[in-house]
């Protein structure tokens, strides 16, 4: 009675090992597929926020060439971030001086500052904190003349070509 016993338990502990083995690698694949997916999901909800971010348009109640000059003498309050490009327009950086394009367009109520285009590096764009605080120092600057500044509608983007593995140059449509 004994052996019958012994061999019982022996073939029940030699099942749950074999079990084991093939549970593991189950669970294994099931927990990358769940990170994967709440992986893509986090960054599908961080990229409509960068691009809403982006996508943020001023009116200022000026003529064009006074709005890029507001935009001029906010950029230069913070030179190292914000360069003015040869064109006019003002590069935000986060490893090139053109990595975001800014520009000043006429508008029925005075001139619109919107982003032209950006890039984007590890994956993401990079320079959403610094839009919005040029947008801050635009608006601070236009209230020092006298000049009134709203929100504008706002901008949506098209992805381009990959420039490397991953990363790519965003396009306002228009």
């Amino acid at each position: 009675m004994e052996t019958p016993l012994v061999l019982v338990l022996g073939l029940l502990i030699v099942g749950l090992i074999v079990i084991g083995v093939f549970l593991r690698g189950w669970v294994r694949r099931r927990a990358a597929v769940a990170g994967r997916r709440a992986g893509a999901r986090f960054t599908s909800a961080r990229m409509r926020e960068i691009l809403d971010e982006l996508g943020a348009t001023l009116v200022i109640r000026a003529s064009p060439a006074v709005a890029a000059d507001l935009l001029r003498a906010a950029a230069a309050a913070r030179g190292k971030d914000f360069t003015r490009l040869a064109d006019g327009d003002i590069g935000i950086r986060f490893v090139e001086t053109d990595d975001t394009i800014v520009r000043v367009a006429p508008d029925p109520a005075g001139a619109l500052l919107r982003v032209e285009t950006f890039r984007d590096y590890l994956g993401f764009p990079q320079t959403a904190p610094q839009w919005k605080e040029l947008r801050a120092l635009v608006t601070a600057e236009a209230a020092a003349h006298g000049i009134a500044v709203t929100d504008g509608p706002a901008s949506a983007f098209e992805r381009g070509p990959l420039l490397d593995d991953r990363n790519a140059r965003w396009t306002r449509l228009p």
